[in-house]
This record gives C-alpha cells, sequence and structure tokens, in this order.
C-alpha cells in the first residue's frame, strides 16, 4: 500500500465514525510511527548484537532488568507521538448532542429617537448597556437572536448559543430615521423556531413556538409598520411575553430647548404590549429581573448532530502517554545502572 492510499484509507476509516480533520496532511505524522518503530527495533537488535559480541566469557551478565519496562516505554512514546500528530490535525468529531431550542430575542430600537441625550450618556448607549446586560445573565442553555429597528426592522443575529456573537451585532447598529416597533415584533416571532413537539399555545394551523421571550429595549415611538397591537396579538396567540425596558427619562420630562423638537418617549405603549402578552415593564432592570425571567422558559431540548473539535483532548492524553514513556525510560535505565 502506497502512502498516499494509506492516508486515504486512514480518511474513510475516521469519516465512518463521524471525525473530521481540518489539517488532514498533518496525519502523516501518524504514518511515520511504525516506520520510526521498525527503526527502533533494527537499532535494539544491532545493539544487542553488538553487546553480545564483546560481553566477557564467564563475567557477569547483562541483566534484563527494566527489558518490558523498555518495551512498554517505547509503547507509550510512540502513542504519544502519535497522538500529538492526530492533535495537530484538529480532528473535528460529529455526533448526536442534547440542544435546546428555547429562544431570547432581543429588540433594540434604533430610531433617531435614540440619540437624544437625556439619559445619560444617550440613549443608545443605555440601550446597548441594558441589552449586554440581558445577554450577559442568560443561561448558557438558551438561544439568543437580536433584532433592530428603525423605519424598518431586520434580524441581526439568528437563534444562537454564541451570545457574544448576539451582543457583538447589536453593538454596531446604527440610528436612523423612523420607528417600526410592530415590525421588529414580527420580525422577532418570526426567529424563534417553530417545534414538532406540540407545545400547547399558538392559533389554529400556525406553527407551535419552542419556548421564548422577547425582550424590547426601545422609546415606545412608532411611525411606521404594522399596528404594534397586530403584532402584540400574534405574540399573545403564540404564548410569546414580551418584557419592555422603557429608554428615556425618568421623572419630568424637561423643557426643550427653544427651536427644538423633544425625542419621543412613549412609555404607555410600551406598557400595553407588556399587559397584552403577559410580559413585564423593567424599568431598571436588575440581575434579579433578567434571572426570574429567564427561570419562566421552559425546555425544548432535541438531540442534534454538531461538530466538537477534540484536537486539545486528543493532545493532553498524547502527553500524557509521552510522559510516562520517558518516566518507563528513565526507571528502567536505573535499573540497569
Amino acid at each position: 500500500m502506497t502512502p498516499d492510499a494509506a492516508l486515504d484509507a486512514l480518511l474513510e476509516l475516521s469519516s465512518a465514525y463521524g471525525i473530521e480533520w481540518r489539517q488532514p496532511a498533518l496525519l502523516w505524522g501518524v504514518l511515520l510511527v511504525p516506520v520510526i518503530l521498525v527503526l527502533a527495533g533494527l537499532a535494539r537488535a544491532t545493539r544487542a548484537r553488538t553487546r553480545d559480541a564483546f560481553r566477557v566469557v564467564g563475567g557477569p551478565s547483562n541483566p534484563r532488568y527494566g527489558r518490558w519496562r523498555r518495551g512498554l516505554a517505547g509503547l507509550f512514546t510512540m502513542a504519544g507521538l502519535a497522538g500529538l500528530a492526530v492533535a495537530f490535525a484538529r480532528p473535528v468529531w460529529t455526533h448526536p448532542q442534547p440542544l435546546d431550542r428555547a429562544t431570547v430575542v432581543v429588540v433594540l430600537d434604533v430610531s433617531a429617537a435614540m440619540r437624544a441625550t437625556d439619559v445619560t450618556p444617550s440613549r443608545l448607549e443605555a440601550a446597548r448597556r441594558i441589552a449586554r446586560e440581558a445577554i450577559g445573565a442568560a443561561p448558557a442553555r438558551l438561544q439568543i437572536a437580536g433584532v433592530a429597528y428603525g423605519p424598518t426592522a431586520y434580524l441581526v443575529a439568528p437563534p444562537t448559543h454564541d451570545h457574544g456573537a448576539v451582543t457583538a451585532a447589536l453593538g454596531v447598529v446604527r440610528t436612523v430615521v423612523g420607528a417600526a416597533p410592530g415590525d421588529a415584533l414580527a420580525v422577532a416571532l418570526a426567529a424563534i423556531p417553530s417545534t414538532a413537539s406540540g407545545r400547547a399555545g399558538g392559533t389554529e394551523g400556525a406553527p407551535a413556538r419552542v419556548p421564548a421571550a422577547i425582550i424590547l429595549v426601545a422609546t415606545g415611538d412608532a411611525t411606521a409598520g404594522r399596528p404594534v397591537d397586530v403584532s402584540a396579538t400574534a405574540l399573545a396567540e403564540a404564548q410569546v411575553p414580551v418584557h419592555v425596558v422603557p429608554i428615556g427619562p425618568v421623572g419630568p420630562v424637561p423643557t426643550p430647548a427653544p427651536n427644538t423638537v423633544p425625542a419621543p418617549f412613549v412609555p404607555r405603549v410600551l406598557q400595553a404590549i407588556a399587559r397584552q402578552t403577559d410580559g413585564r415593564t423593567l424599568n431598571r432592570p436588575q440581575g434579579r429581573d433578567w434571572r426570574e425571567v429567564y427561570d419562566a422558559i421552559g425546555e425544548d431540548v432535541v438531540m442534534q448532530d454538531l461538530p466538537e473539535e477534540v484536537g486539545h483532548l486528543v493532545g493532553y492524553a498524547a502527553l500524557g502517554a509521552w510522559a510516562i514513556g520517558m518516566s518507563l525510560m528513565i526507571w528502567a535505565a536505573r535499573r540497569l545502572v
């Protein structure tokens, strides 16, 4: 068998067990291990013949202490080298893993009203901070998605267990003129995966949704898109609560400067959405508030084939085998002294 054929056979065998390689060319190191073993065996046989040829008749025989230890040490050392080659080839094991599809959608208002500085340092920065805190407090089991809206709404991050990716996506959105919170709620509902488990709720003929919640961080201003109450009705029928975080001045609204238009702030719209969907109004959310929101979300666990890079685990095992082999070599050498 040629080396190329041997490598192809190794790749085919590993693929049958769900293992792929990010750097398959480095698997040549594994194929070199048998060559090293043969060369080491030849070298050992040569040394043994030389030693026997010069042994003094009647003299002290060379004790064979540690012969099995040296053999075992060689096996561990070669296994360690082969394991390191496998680790550097970066194996990826695809296997069934439990995946919770319960989802939280963070909806961020980026309308022009968010440019106002009646909230320190600005409404937009305060909203981003709240979004970061909400995502940061989410349990790892939950999927997080991100939606932003101005005059139109768009999905900035689909549901994912990579919470940091959603935080990053929401952190780069910019303000635009216009506000369509009704469209944003519709986009958020569409982003929530449907489930085949038949979860109770939802209108007849509409797909049942996985357990979910929406966090709406907004001013409440609505100048475009579908009516907010229409989207809220759809969410209520799907049993998806909307928890709202009003972004605007606390207390009396300050008098605007001459010849200026005050930034819109309509908290009653947000409060109506929360009431209609059985959500909460979180004026100054703290860690406890987020925990209560997330604890109320159920589970929808499915088994899904997911890739997992396991090279680091193989590397740790290889280093352990190599260390054992070297220790046995040192031990065997001392017994021969």
